[in-house]
C-alpha cells in the first residue's frame, strides 16, 4: 500500500460509515424506549406493592380496648303511645263483580290497559273517579285482563271516545280482536 491510498483513506468517508451510524441511532432509540417501559413498569409495581401492603396493615388504634366505663341508666319515662289505625289489606273483587266482555272477531275496541287483578281493581277505581266504565276482556294470560271499551260499530262513535279518553289523559290503543 502506499502513503497515497491511505491518505485517500483518511480524506473521504468508507461508504459503509453513514449505514452504521443509522444503524447505531435506531438502536439507541430502541434501547431507550425499553428502558423507559421498564422503569415505568418498576415505578407502577412499586407504587400499587406499596397501596396494597398499606391497605393490609391494621392500625394500632383498631386493636386498643375501650376504656371501661360506669354503666349510665336511663331512667325510664313513662309515655302514653296511641296506637295507629291499621290499614285494611286490598281485597280483591271476584272477576264475577267485574263487567266483562267477551270479545268477538272482528270488533273493535279501545285498550286501555292488560295487567294482573289487584292492579285491575285500584285503576278501575281511578278510571270510576274520571266517569270511565270499562269493560274486562281475558288477557294473554289466566293472570291478566285486559280494560277495554267497546265495541265500536262505526268510526265517528270509536273518534268520540278517543277524543274523551284524551281529555282525561288516559293512555289507549285501538285493538281489532
Amino acid at each position: 500500500m502506499s502513503s497515497m491510498e491511505t491518505i485517500n483513506e483518511e480524506i473521504q468517508p468508507n461508504p459503509e460509515t453513514p449505514a452504521n451510524t443509522a444503524q447505531q441511532q435506531a438502536k439507541r432509540v430502541f434501547i431507550g424506549i425499553a428502558a423507559t417501559i421498564t422503569v415505568g413498569l418498576a415505578l407502577a409495581g412499586w407504587y400499587l406493592g406499596g397501596r396494597i401492603f398499606a391497605s393490609e396493615k391494621v392500625h394500632a388504634a383498631a386493636i386498643t380496648k375501650p376504656a371501661a366505663t360506669a354503666p349510665v341508666i336511663a331512667p325510664v319515662i313513662a309515655q302514653t303511645i296511641e296506637a295507629t289505625p291499621v290499614v285494611e289489606p286490598v281485597t280483591v273483587a271476584p272477576a264475577s263483580a267485574w263487567d266483562t266482555v267477551e270479545p268477538k272477531s272482528g270488533e273493535l275496541y279501545l285498550q286501555l290497559a292488560t295487567m294482573g287483578p289487584n292492579s285491575t281493581n285500584e285503576y278501575l277505581k281511578t278510571l270510576d273517579a274520571k266517569r270511565i266504565h270499562p269493560r274486562i276482556a281475558p288477557g294473554p294470560s289466566e293472570s291478566l285482563h285486559r280494560l277495554v271499551i267497546g265495541p265500536y260499530s262505526d268510526k265517528a262513535a270509536l273518534e268520540k271516545e278517543q277524543q274523551e279518553l284524551e281529555a282525561a289523559g288516559i293512555q289507549f290503543m285501538a285493538r281489532r280482536y
